[in-house]
């Protein structure tokens, strides 16, 4: 009897796809933002920028976490003023009053309840309200790429006659530079340069190399034999396009170049020139001129000779001049007569306190080394002009500002002294700049500060 017909064994059936978290925020009753958590983490909602839900509303936290991830579960925190309801997965609706008293459990500042995973709810605070649910995870959508056809390849990205034109371009520039470098072009001397060499004179030795006669020749020796002499060749001189010879040419050059040597040195025909230069050759120092004016039975003096100073000596003394007075107790007057306005009072400004509202790399301490270095001089000015209404001025004022993802100020108010000082300081801080603040993870983010002066007149 025949084997039964044995089935194929059959893949077991995928489980239950894991249910996420989506949340949707709403404000002034049109929603802002809606989100699905795909990875289980952490929910935070808050004015910062680091929250997953970065919400500028009054009354919220700087940071909050909403929904807190215990054990791989999902469990809901909530404010105490906060309002709204929740529904468990028996389909039972419990407004968040109610679990304060029963069901949820309180830690100080916040209330917590587990969630399931067909749980959903709604959370209201003022204008903010947050709907949320657990749904089963879609599918994610792949990247949109334009067909293979559309893209083209890396060449079709260059036009061919910009790329003729460049590489016919490089090609004549490299040739230029060749035919520069081994074909350079002599020229002769200029006239600079002759004039130079006739000016500037090097150090020449004369060395006589002719032999030695002998002393006397006996009667057996052979008498020197003269050699022939070569036959007189005399070359034609070559003319130039002038019609001068190339002689007549170099010693006219050299006569030119004498006479610029002469006009530049004052060593002419006469030995002096227009351009005479020869008192700044090297050798005419101060101790050159000193002998000449020695040689010439002179005297030097000091204060111009006789007659120059207020005595008829021409000697210098002291004590000679005469300036203005200066009275006692009838007021202060200048070197110029006028009387001297009242100096103004001025004030010190030192750090009291300092505060971050945030976790970045912009600390308070680089906050202040900014304020002391570049915009401590405008902090000084605006308390010097309320010292001129009252001297005695003195007090505290406290800084409060943000510093955005471009290092810009924003949010910046001074307060807590004279209003007077806290509107001109408040005018300065719209202009501050700071270095980027940083996050954990390296991107760039918001950081709030309170940085307290106090303000003491000297």
């Amino acid at each position: 009897m025949a084997a039964p017909y044995a089935r194929p064994n059959q893949a077991p059936s995928p489980g239950p796809k894991p249910r996420i978290l989506r949340v949707g925020v709403l404000l002034g009753g049109k929603i802002v933002e809606e989100r699905l958590i795909r990875e289980r983490a952490p929910v935070t909602i808050g004015q910062s920028m680091r929250n997953t839900f970065s919400i500028p509303v009054e009354g919220l936290p700087l940071e909050f976490t909403l929904f807190a991830l215990d054990e791989h579960r999902y469990s809901l925190r909530f404010l105490p003023r906060m309002d709204g309801r929740l529904s468990d997965s028996g389909g039972q609706v419990h407004t968040l009053d109610a679990l304060k008293s029963h069901g949820a459990q309180s830690h100080g500042s916040y209330f917590e309840v587990p969630l399931t995973e067909s749980a959903r709810g709604k959370l209201s605070l003022g204008d903010l309200t947050i709907l949320f649910q657990f749904v089963t995870e879609p599918p994610r959508q792949p990247k949109p790429m334009l067909p293979a056809s559309v893209r083209g390849t890396f060449a079709d990205r260059f036009d061919p006659r910009l790329s003729v034109i460049m590489g016919s371009s490089i090609i004549i520039h490299f040739a230029i530079v060749i035919v520069a470098l081994f074909a350079d072009v002599e020229v002769d001397n200029g006239i600079a340069e002759r004039a130079y060499n006739l000016t500037f004179k090097q150090d020449t030795y004369a060395v006589d190399l002719t032999p030695q006669k002998a002393a006397d020749q006996g009667p057996g020796s052979a008498a020197e034999k003269k050699p022939d002499k070569a036959p007189d060749q005399r070359k034609a001189p070559e003319r130039g396009d002038s019609g001068r010879s190339k002689a007549d040419q170099v010693a006219l050059q050299e006569q030119e170049a004498s006479k610029f040597a002469d006009l530049l040195t004052g060593e002419g025909l006469n030995g002096t020139s227009e351009g005479d230069m020869s008192k700044r050759r090297p050798g005419a120092d101060l101790g050159a001129q000193i002998n000449e004016v020695r040689e010439g039975g002179q005297t030097v003096k000091v204060g111009g000779g006789a007659g120059r100073t207020s005595r008829g000596d021409g000697d210098i003394r002291v004590g000679t001049g005469h300036g203005p007075n200066i009275n006692g107790p009838g007021g202060t007057e200048s070197a110029g007569g006028g009387k001297t306005q009242e100096k103004a009072p001025t004030g010190r400004i030192s750090v009291a306190d300092k505060q971050t509202f945030d976790e970045s790399t912009l600390t308070p301490d680089i906050v202040l080394a900014k304020i002391q270095s570049a915009y401590m001089a405008g902090l000084k000015r605006c308390y010097k002009e309320f010292l001129k209404k009252d001297a005695s001025a003195r007090g505290k004022v406290t800084l409060n500002l943000t510093v955005n993802e471009t290092g810009r100020t924003t949010k910046g108010a001074a307060h807590g002294f004279a209003g007077e000082v806290d509107e001109c300081i408040s005018g300065l801080m719209s202009g501050w700049r700071f270095p980027i603040p940083k996050d954990k993870d390296g991107e760039a983010t918001e950081a709030s500060f309170a940085i307290t002066l106090q303000l003491v007149p000297d």
